[in-house]
């Protein structure tokens, strides 16, 4: 005998499996396959559907630059180091007898590191390189730090503040104004500092700076000499360099 009872029941059943299957099925999910839509994460780990606007990152490679000085000035590279170049000229053909020679400069120079080194307790200065070509003297010191630069011969450079900074910290300490490209045209703070690993060269003196990489703004006092490296005459105001 037909039971319209166990046929309902069926039925129901039918029914009730056919909604669990729409229910499992992804409501973002569409018929191409693709799945749901992904949302930029917030820094705080929530989302939004609205486009997220986040800092620029740089992602070229960073830049390598030799220091090979070609005239006085000094070196820095992202860690701290510095380095120092007198360019100087060094032809004794115009005397009948010799004042120096390139053994005697030398002496004279590593006399004056040892002298400072002992009294610091420290290898505080050191000799990079010291050599002359077609009478050119130019001699290259490495500096632990750049204080012990400022203190040993940072006057005779002209350089009277000289600081390396990241971003963060020169943002929170100075008050940076009339940055410009390096092609002069004028960027405001967030276009310039939008780099992460960006580095801030603080300094005020009258001297030629080479960076180990790009430079990419810089205060619009600065005349810019190279991909690498600037001139700053500017003994009364600070100035600031940008580069990664």
């Amino acid at each position: 005998m037909f039971s319209w009872k166990k046929y309902i029941l069926i039925l129901m059943s039918f029914v009730l499996l056919l909604m669990a299957a729409a229910c499992s099925r992804d409501p973002g999910s569409s018929s191409s396959g693709e799945g749901p839509a992904n949302f930029p994460t917030l820094p705080n780990g929530g989302t939004t559907t609205h486009q997220q606007t986040t800092e620029p990152t740089t992602t070229e490679p960073l830049a390598y630059y030799d220091f090979e000085p070609k005239n006085t000035g000094i070196f820095l590279t992202r860690s701290g180091e510095i380095r120092s170049a007198e360019v100087t000229p060094f032809d004794n053909s115009g005397f009948e007898e010799p004042r120096y020679d390139v053994e005697g400069l030398r002496s004279f120079v590593q006399e004056t590191v040892d002298t400072y080194n002992t009294a610091k307790n420290s290898i505080a200065v050191s000799i990079h390189s010291l050599e002359v070509i077609s009478g050119v003297a130019s001699l290259v010191l490495s500096y632990d730090s750049l204080d012990s630069f400022m203190d040993f011969q940072g006057s005779e450079f002209g350089i009277k503040q000289l600081k390396l900074m990241n971003r963060e910290d020169a943002i929170r300490n100075y008050d940076i104004r009339n940055l410009v490209d390096t092609t002069g045209k004028h960027v405001d703070l967030l276009e310039a500092f939008r780099g992460e690993d960006i580095l801030v060269l603080v300094i005020s003196g009258k001297t030629s700076v080479t960076v180990n990489g790009n430079i990419y703004y810089l205060s619009q006092n600065l005349d810019v000499t190279g991909v690498n490296s600037v001139r700053c005459d500017d003994d009364v105001n600070l100035s600031f360099i940008i580069f990664r």
